[in-house]
């Protein structure tokens, strides 16, 4: 027997009677409801939930079969409409086709109805999983956009649940893990009527869900089984031991509910869950709904809660390393000055070149040091904001042969040779100490990849900028690279190879930025790289 609903538009008992039972001989279990006025028909389509199909009378008392398709029409329900009559001309079976009747014939012809009722209650299955299908792709669609929006938590899920009222369901609510209380907490709820919405929220607050519940979202947090109820007054065990929470529930008029777990990746994050009212039912369509829903939901959450601690450790790691830099620079300091202070007296004692050469090389080692300690202090600057830039008018030619004369011990060290363009002045205004991090970061790369290797600097004009080039004839930049090292921390080779943390090219373009230029790499012709900063020459020179 195939159970569906009935409608019957009929003012005899009898012919109900008899159109029933020929759906009983045709195979037909039907639920029927009947009625015999408009208001009656209203009241049922109202609260009825949803019918499968419409048998109506052409002519009743005070109304007839067009007046039945055009209250169909107008509440734009779904639902095949078969006109019976006993008396049923050509031209009214016409027109009642043309107004959406799906079939007419007369009582006395039974035999079609079961036939008839078949092919209804097939086409009206495949046109109601299209239009669901088409309901279901656009809530899933409208959710990813939610999803993927920048929003916070709250408001995302608030926006979430309003998705599926009242389009699939009567209510839909949100429950997260509480880690203070061990259990689930209410955090967004649907529901059209604002009173009940405001007692759904209190009930929460005033009866929390029990962790050991044998039912509900509770049940479903612990077991990570969804939990499918198409009635709920068909529950095997109460929702809660507490009686009168049970009775609050109760109270809620609920008929189907859905809960579903939220995936994460270290357990389940909470449940989604959805319900009805009255007389209005859920299917195993809104059961799969709900569980993609929570899929992409949990997914979202899962990476959220990822981004969260992601940026924390950022947050710690930047504490740490402004913490450690400031320490560090106070003793790198005096190291500095009593190994400058012994160097200067070695050589006006005359001590043996090799006391000197170590004092040389641990002057450099802890100039290194202090090199790398103001990039850590200002990587923290750049994570709370801009570089600060105290701009003063120079030379940057004679900036730049500083900075060589600085590293001709470690170039040597290097086996390097460095070679500046002829000078011929170029000044500008900006931050001296900036830029002069900026050179030696692009020089000490240079000798660093290209060890063995003469280093060409080339300082010009191009336009209304400065341009510093530094070409080393090293190992070169792989094309995929050139700005990945220009990131923090960033680097296109081992560090168990190369040493440094990854910061010099990282400070240089961003001094180059804050200056409003900009800093390059590029492979060059044959092989090594070139290193490109640009810095604007200030207004007056640019005219």
């Amino acid at each position: 027997m195939t159970p569906f609903r009935l409608l019957l538009v009929e003012d005899s008992v009898n012919d109900a009677a008899l159109v029933t039972a020929e759906l009983v001989q045709a195979g037909y279990q039907p639920t029927a409801r009947r009625v015999e006025t408009l208001e009656a028909l209203r009241d049922a389509l109202a609260t009825g939930g949803p019918w499968d199909l419409v048998l109506c009378d052409y002519r009743l008392p005070r109304f007839n079969a067009l007046d039945v398709l055009a209250l169909l029409h107008a509440q734009g329900r779904d639902v095949p409409l078969i006109v019976l009559s006993s008396q049923l001309s050509e031209d009214q079976a016409v027109t009642l086709m043309k107004a959406g009747a799906r079939d007419c014939f007369s009582k006395d012809r039974l035999a079609r109805l079961g036939p008839a009722v078949a092919r209804e209650l097939e086409e009206t299955r495949v046109r109601r999983e299209r239009a669901r299908a088409e309901v279901d792709r656009d809530i899933l669609a409208r959710a990813s956009e939610l999803l993927t929006a920048s929003l916070e938590q709250a408001a995302r899920l608030d926006q979430l649940v309003q998705l599926l009222v009242p389009r699939v369901a009567d209510w839909c609510a949100f429950f997260l893990q509480d880690p203070d209380q061990g259990g689930l907490r209410l955090v967004a709820l649907a529901h059209p009527d604002a009173e009940r919405r405001a007692h759904a929220w209190k009930l929460d607050q005033r009866f929390p869900l029990d962790p050991l519940a044998a039912a509900g979202p509770s049940h479903v947090l612990r077991t990570g089984q969804p939990e499918f109820m198409p009635d709920v007054r068909q529950r095997p065990v109460p929702i809660t031991k507490d009686a009168a929470h049970q009775r609050a529930i109760e109270g809620l008029g609920l008929r189907s509910v859905v809960n579903v777990p939220l995936p994460g990746n270290e357990g389940r994050l909470g449940v989604l869950s959805m319900g009805t009212l009255g007389e209005r039912t859920l299917a195993p369509v809104d059961l799969a709904l709900a569980q993609e829903l929570a899929r992409r939901t949990g997914l979202v959450l899962e990476n959220a809660r990822l981004f969260q601690e992601a940026r924390e450790a950022v947050r710690l790691r930047d504490e740490f390393l402004t913490v450690a830099a400031h320490e560090l620079r106070t003793p790198l300091t005096t190291l500095r000055l009593q190994l400058g202070t012994l160097l200067q007296r070695s050589e006006a004692h005359k001590l043996e070149p090799e006391v000197v050469t170590r004092l040389e090389r641990s002057v450099r080692q802890v100039r290194r040091l202090g090199t790398l300690v103001e990039g850590l202090l200002d990587v923290s600057q750049l994570s709370s904001g801009e570089l600060s830039l105290m701009p003063e008018r120079f030379d940057v030619e004679e900036l730049v042969a500083e900075v060589l004369e600085r590293y001709q011990a470690e170039a040597r060290a290097a086996g390097c040779e460095l070679r500046q363009s002829p000078r011929r002045g170029l000044w500008g205004t900006w931050d001296r100490l900036r830029v002069d991090q900026a050179v030696a970061a692009l020089i000490s790369n240079a000798l660093k990849f290209g060890p063995g290797r003469p280093v060409e600097v080339d300082v010009g004009r191009e336009g209304g900028f400065a341009r510093i080039q530094v070409r080393d004839r090293g190992i070169g930049v792989p094309v995929d690279q050139v700005e990945r090292i220009f990131e923090r921390f960033g680097r296109a080779v081992s560090s168990h190879s190369y040493g440094g943390l990854g910061l010099g090219l990282y400070l240089a373009r961003r001094a180059a930025e804050a200056h409003g230029g900009r800093a390059w790499a590029e492979p060059a012709t044959g092989e090594g790289a070139r290193f490109t900063l640009e810095l604007p020459l200030e207004k007056e020179s640019r005219e």
